[in-house]
C-alpha cells in the first residue's frame, strides 16, 4: 500500500521499473529516539531536584514540565519524519535519494544507471554488523560528478550487488548497440 502511494508520486518514465524501495534501517530510528528521549528526561530529572530546594510555584513547574513534554513530543516527531520520508528508489534506469533534512527541506537526487561509476558500501560498529546495515555511496561520472549517499540502509551489499547488475547490464547494451554500429554496412557498399 505505502509503496504504492510512493510511486504515484514519483513520476517514473515510460517503461520504467522499480527495483527497490531502500529506507533506513529500524536500529538508525531507534539509537535516533532513545537520544531525543534522555536529553527530554534530565532536564525533568534536574527540575525534580530542583523545584524542591526553590521557592518555585508548582503551578510554574507544571507549566515548564507540560511545554518540555511538547518540546520532545515534537523532536519525536521530527525524528519519525525523517526517518520515513528520507528514501532510495532504485529503479531499471535511475537512483532517486529523497533526502528529508528537516521538516520543511528535502532535497531529491536522481542518478541515471549510465552514469553509475562506482557504488561504495560501508559498515561500521558492532550493532551494524550484527544487524547488517551500512551506508551506501554512489559515484557518477560526468563534468559535475556527483556522490550520493544515504546512511543505515539494512543490507547495503544486496542494494550495490542490484544497482550494480543494471549499471552492467545497461554498459553491455550500449556496447553492443555500438559494435553493431560500427559492423553495419555503409550505404555506398
Amino acid at each position: 500500500m505505502r509503496n504504492e502511494l510512493l510511486q504515484k508520486n514519483i513520476h517514473l518514465q515510460p517503461e520504467e521499473h522499480v527495483l527497490l524501495i531502500v529506507r533506513k534501517h529500524w536500529f538508525v530510528l531507534l539509537v535516533d529516539i532513545l537520544r531525543v528521549l534522555i536529553i527530554g528526561i534530565l532536564p525533568l530529572i534536574a527540575l525534580a531536584f530542583i523545584a524542591p530546594l526553590t521557592n518555585i510555584h508548582p503551578a510554574l513547574t507544571a507549566l515548564f514540565t507540560s511545554m518540555w513534554a511538547l518540546v520532545v513530543w515534537m523532536m519525536l516527531f521530527t525524528e519519525w519524519t525523517n526517518y520515513y520520508l528520507d528514501v532510495w528508489i532504485v529503479t531499471d534506469k535511475r537512483v532517486i535519494n529523497i533526502d528529508q533534512i528537516h521538516l520543511f527541506k528535502r532535497d531529491i537526487i536522481t542518478l541515471r544507471i549510465e552514469r553509475v561509476q562506482d557504488v561504495k558500501t560501508q559498515t561500521h560498529g558492532f550493532f551494524a554488523t550484527l544487524l547488517r546495515f551500512g551506508n551506501i555511496e554512489i559515484q557518477t561520472a560526468g563534468a559535475e560528478a556527483e556522490a550520493s549517499v544515504i546512511r543505515g540502509i539494512p543490507d547495503p551489499d544486496q542494494v550495490r550487488n542490484v544497482i550494480l547488475e543494471y549499471v552492467d547490464m545497461v554498459t553491455e547494451h550500449k556496447n553492443r548497440m555500438t559494435y553493431n554500429l560500427d559492423k553495419r554496412p555503409s550505404s555506398s557498399e
